[in-house]
């Protein structure tokens, strides 16, 4: 796979799970965003503003921006290669301790379950999302929505829970005496 990248809405694409466009570097994320419905959708602004300064902060929004080639098994379109294997991709920006509970937690794994898609685990690795249990075609056909839908109710419910310990006099310095969402 070595310099080349591949996102889920190209993995069905001729019938190919392997087709793939050229990229920079091996380590390097597809320069796009998940969209609502799982696919990529290229937004300069996004590049931008996950460079800014303060873009690692929870006040970003929490995307995937793309995943991560050089992780994916090298038996790809091959005859060895698997029916299921692990996907990365790559964050937005760096994930809050409240927002990894809520997307390695059971109930996430249990949305998935109950949308369609038993056995897909999430596990956050810095600032990658590894999905277990998966495969290019299933992000493709659907896998992928679900997984940005998810990101998306997570980042809710970090922020509602964030508001309410504002609101609750549990901000800014005596935080530390506040249980903590959930």
């Amino acid at each position: 796979m070595g310099d080349r990248r591949i996102g889920p809405h190209e993995a069905d694409h001729d019938g190919s799970p392997t087709e793939v466009r050229s990229s920079g570097t091996d380590e390097m994320a597809s320069e796009a965003r998940w969209d609502d419905d799982g696919g990529y959708e290229p937004d300069d602004t996004d590049r931008d503003a996950a460079t800014a300064p303060g873009a690692d902060t929870p006040a970003g929004g929490l995307f995937l921006r793309g995943i991560l080639d050089s992780a994916l098994p090298h038996e790809l379109g091959t005859d060895a290669e698997p029916e299921r294997y692990t996907v990365a991709a790559i964050f937005s920006r760096q994930v809050a301790p409240e927002e990894r509970a809520l997307i390695e937690g059971p109930d996430a794994r249990s949305t998935l379950a109950a949308r369609g898609y038993p056995g897909v685990g999430l596990k956050v690795a810095d600032r990658r999302l590894e999905i277990s249990g998966t495969n290019l075609a299933t992000l493709a056909s659907g896998l992928a929505s679900q997984v940005a839908a998810l990101l998306r109710d997570v980042e809710e419910q970090v922020v509602t829970a964030r508001e309410r310990r504002d609101e609750s006099g549990c901000g800014g310095a005596r935080r530390k005496r506040c249980a903590p969402p959930g």
